[in-house]
């Protein structure tokens, strides 16, 4: 079938952004290195530093691959890693305008080719929606990207309210990533922090929302997780039944179990099997499924788009997943 798929999971850091923060870095809390074989390396406020992947910035070989997995337009999102919740408020905010404008400036170039969302510093969430407003009315950036967690805070507290309540009154998709996992230090070997402890760390987000009111206060809130939803899909059973029988049940703010509220959560369909997928498919609806690539990680899926033409569905419902979801939710 002919398709033009949308990527809802595709990286991108803005090798500009690498040559302003070479200049100025230390204006918002960060410092660019390099390593002996030559690659940048990037600390932001007290977070450790890393090695920034150069696939990342390579804009060309992204299109080619893109027209090799039959992606016709990505979803830009920075490096998780880049989200910059260590940093001051002040610096937080810089920080996320400069990588929003780093994205903007691939979106001007390619226009037919890439949308973007914004990064915004969730360390301040009255910032945050203020980062997100302008992004969207102003930049018409397509929705916002976040971590599961902020400096290992979930989202329970009501300190995140001006945050969801901007996204809710905007219309605006939230795209959540695994990053800063729990558990990370028992997960070193065999790269088991991203097999397991990605997936885990959605989960527990996921958790602490469903469980926390998050979705009563806001019930027109679209929240997109990644990979599939974690393993919270998965053990939708057991979120459910812990709601009422597990010790601090009772602490739960929400007026319902998790499952009830499926209908404010999306997913990529980044599970590599195409009968996981159908399950996904069959749990959240296909109304709620889009094509996440994961680019340019090894744990990426580049034949995604293959998976779904596989479901056992109707066209129209594949073309949907394919395209049509994403340009209804992100508005294009």
């Amino acid at each position: 079938m002919h398709t033009c798929a949308i990527d809802i999971h595709h990286h991108y850091m803005p090798p500009g952004l690498i040559e302003e923060l070479r200049a100025h870095g230390k204006a918002v809390g960060t410092e660019v290195g390099r390593t002996p074989e030559g690659l940048n390396t990037l600390t932001i406020g007290s977070g450790p530093s890393f090695v920034v992947p150069a696939p990342l910035m390579d804009v060309e070989k992204r299109l080619e691959n893109m027209d090799k997995g039959k992606i016709a337009l990505a979803t830009l999102e920075p490096h998780t890693a880049c989200l910059g919740y260590r940093l001051n408020p002040e610096q937080g905010e810089a920080w996320c305008n400069l990588y929003n404008e780093g994205l903007m400036e691939l979106r001007t170039r390619h226009p037919d080719r890439f949308t973007a969302l914004a990064a915004v510093p969730l360390q301040d969430p009255k910032r945050a929606a203020k980062v997100l407003e302008r992004g969207i009315l102003e930049h018409k950036l397509a929705g916002a990207y976040i971590g599961t967690n902020v400096n290992g805070e979930y989202y329970r507290s009501h300190e995140f309210d001006a945050f969801w309540g901007k996204a809710q009154e905007l219309d605006a998709l939230i795209v959540m990533h695994p990053e800063d996992i729990a558990g990370l230090e028992r997960m070193g070997t065999y790269g088991l922090f991203l097999i397991c402890g990605n997936p885990a760390d959605t989960a527990l987000s996921l958790g602490f929302m469903t469980y926390s009111g998050v979705f009563d206060r806001f019930p027109d809130l679209k929240l997109c997780t990644l990979h599939g939803g974690g393993f919270f899909p998965y053990h939708l059973g057991r979120f459910d039944q812990g709601f009422g029988v597990r010790p601090g049940a009772a602490d739960a703010e929400a007026e319902n179990k998790p499952s009830a509220y499926l209908k404010n959560i999306y997913s990529d369909a980044l599970v590599y099997r195409v009968d996981t997928l159908e399950y996904l498919k069959s749990l959240l609806g296909w109304e709620h499924l889009m094509v996440g690539t994961d680019y340019p990680y090894p744990l990426g899926d580049w034949n995604a788009v293959e998976k779904v033409e596989a479901l056992d569905c109707p066209d129209e419902q594949k073309l949907a997943i394919l395209e049509g979801n994403a340009r209804r939710l992100l508005k294009l």
